[in-house]
């Protein structure tokens, strides 16, 4: 089995959006729902940064180690990627883990704003 590459990680962070978009509208007035859209968008941005630092030719295989390539003042990730980044995990964890209940009006930015920074600085 080879480990995926780019093209692997950014389809799937076009699916994981595709999901969100659709859970989202399908479901918008669902609190648990919303919690797994929320999720859907992390991993949707998490897939999208793990294929940028391959095509740098380094390869994150854990949260912490992709937080670093991330941060690294040469890894070309503007600071605006970088936050978007931290408050789509922020969200995803306190849905996940602390069982925050989300609004439509909070979701929807976290897709047109956040998400959607990731998506045009990676391509996905």
């Amino acid at each position: 089995m080879t480990a995926p590459g780019i093209n692997d990680h950014l389809a799937q962070a076009r699916d994981n959006r595709a999901y969100a978009e659709w859970v989202f509208i399908t479901a918008q007035s669902d609190p648990t729902a919303l919690q797994w859209v929320v999720t859907a968008a992390f991993y949707s941005a998490l897939h999208g940064l793990t294929a940028y630092p391959i095509g740098k030719g380094i390869v994150v295989k854990n949260h912490t180690a992709r937080a670093r390539a991330l941060a690294d003042p040469n890894s070309g990730v503007p600071r605006g990627v970088q936050t978007a980044y931290r408050v789509l995990e922020e969200a995803s964890r306190g849905g996940r883990y602390e069982l925050r209940a989300f609004t439509s009006q909070e979701v929807r930015p976290l897709l047109d704003q956040q998400l959607a920074a990731i998506a045009a600085f990676t391509g996905m």
